[in-house]
């Protein structure tokens, strides 16, 4: 009897769901699923309404000098994160390509995106491998044979080489070297007409580059500010009409969406993610999207934001959030030395059977924990000792447990803590 109850049950939720079936076409609810065809197109519904002119407005007449055979300085776009500095430079680099080539200028361009931390040498071989002149880390092959190689790969070539180097801070290692040999070596070494567009979320990037680079860097800066709620909102409906069925959205809500994302990040990307998250509540529920159901899409997505920035982030970095929740568990303390956490960073490494990093690169790790909001970190003055840096874990306990699991599945820890756990307990209950 009870068998008919469940399998009635479940029929009766899944005709639910299908007959509210308000979701049309989700790839438009999340641009990692659509094609490059569909992208162009919903880039191009965007940046007809308006959404960032400025910017267009700005890139032209950067580059039109290209048109009269000038050549102009290179560029650098800064901004925070969503705020369309790659599509917006991708999308115009597209249309500039088609008018160079109707009027017969020889323009090359390449995206050279470095969306994870990475050293010299590495970001060195994506670009050799983006002009075909190595493979992907390819063993025995020195910095500088890179270098010859790329060069070489432009021997050949005498017109525009636009190269769009996205994510440029995430050069760690070497940052110098890798500037030095795009600005200073790559443009005396190849006949073509070198210009660099650099993007990055932190403003202040160039701060810490070599004197002697910063003089040969000749730039110029265009700023992407956060998008406000009228261009968040012409990107909602955009979304709306291509993924949803009509009168799928009450009153009010893509208003809301657009406040509370121009209010708190003014990110488009987290925008639509709560449009989608907001459409998936409707589905399950049966019913259209409302305002109570946008209110509670954004706690859900609020609580899981930490977990999967954690679940995505290098191996390095979880390594160090989970030497920095250990360390937290044993002491009860709220704030912790760098000394104490690499001790508990080396038996974690020992424990996943992970290459551990000297001192020097955990404490960039650290950093990047900062940065992203997991931890607060600041800088100690010991007098003659030096400085120290110092940790604090400020997120409540409930995220806190949560992240830790994160990290200890994608190390395939938790099978392993589960079975010593029930261990322990078993050889407590025999004694």
């Amino acid at each position: 009897m009870e068998t008919s109850h469940i399998k009635t049950k479940v029929f009766d939720e899944m005709e639910n769901v299908a007959n509210n079936d308000i979701i049309q076409n989700a790839r438009y609810l999340n641009d990692e699923q659509l094609i490059h065809s569909e992208q162009l197109q919903v880039l191009e519904e965007i940046f007809n309404a308006n959404v960032r002119n400025e910017e267009m407005t700005q890139l032209s007449r950067h580059f039109a000098p290209i048109l009269k055979g000038n050549h102009p300085t290179h560029l650098a776009l800064w901004g925070k994160t969503g705020t369309g500095k790659t599509l917006t430079m991708r999308f115009f680099m597209g249309i500039f390509a088609e008018m160079c080539q109707r009027k017969g200028i020889s323009l090359r361009l390449e995206h050279l995106n470095l969306a994870t931390s990475r050293p010299c040498f590495r970001a060195i071989n994506d670009l050799a491998c983006l002009l075909n002149a190595s493979k992907k880390y390819k063993k025995g092959v020195s910095l500088v044979e890179l270098m010859y190689r790329i060069e070489s790969a432009l021997a050949e070539f005498k017109g525009y080489f636009v190269l769009f180097v996205d994510e440029v801070d995430n050069v760690r290692t070497d940052q110098d070297a890798f500037m030095s040999f795009l600005v200073r070596r790559l443009p005396q070494a190849i006949p073509g007409k070198l210009i660099l567009v650099f993007a990055s979320n932190k403003l202040n990037w160039r701060d810490n580059l070599d004197p002697r680079i910063l003089s040969f860097l000749k730039i110029r800066e265009l700023l992407f500010n956060p998008y406000n709620a009228i261009d968040l909102q012409h990107i909602l409906r955009i979304r709306v009409k291509k993924a949803l069925t009509e009168k799928a959205v009450e009153p009010g809500v893509i208003e809301k969406i657009a406040a509370l994302s121009s209010h708190d990040h003014g990110d488009a990307r987290q925008a639509v993610d709560l449009l989608a998250r907001s459409a998936e509540l409707a589905q399950a529920a049966g019913t259209r999207i409302s305002l109570s159901l946008v209110d509670q899409a954004a706690e859900e997505i609020e609580r899981d934001k930490y977990s999967d920035m954690i679940r995505t982030a290098p191996a390095q970095m979880q390594a160090a959030m989970g030497a920095i929740i250990r360390t937290a568990k044993k002491t009860q303390q709220k704030r912790y030395k760098t000394d104490e956490l690499y001790d508990q960073y080396l038996a974690f490494c020992r424990e996943t059977g992970m290459k551990s990093v000297a001192i020097r690169a955990f404490r960039e790790s650290l950093n990047e924990l900062d940065l992203y909001g997991f931890v607060r970190t600041r800088v100690l003055s010991r007098g003659r000792y030096g400085r120290a840096l110092e940790v604090a874990l400020e997120l409540d306990r409930e995220l806190v447990d949560k992240i830790d699991r994160t990290i200890l599945l994608n190390f395939h820890l938790q099978k392993k803590r589960s079975s010593q756990t029930r261990l322990t307990n078993s050889a407590h209950s025999i004694n």
